[in-house]
């Protein structure tokens, strides 16, 4: 597995700042859980497919609580 060079760290943090700035538009922002997800990923410097995965298991897990919550 290759991780992120500098460069493409800083594009990934840049990336995560305007999703943040794009939901304080709209009012939201990330969830506690969610930036520690962001923060996990970028002090592993983890490629975009790893990034893919972590991010589908963490709302993967996310809709399995909230689904066992509601039954």
């Amino acid at each position: 597995m290759d991780h992120l060079n500098n460069a493409e760290l800083a594009e990934y943090r840049l990336n995560i700042a305007k999703a943040r700035t794009s939901l304080a538009c709209d009012g939201m922002r990330f969830t506690d859980e969610e930036e520690a997800l962001f923060e996990r990923i970028a002090a592993e410097r983890l490629p975009a497919a790893e990034r893919h995965e972590r991010v589908l298991a963490f709302a993967r897990a996310r809709l399995n609580v909230k689904a066992s919550a509601a039954e």
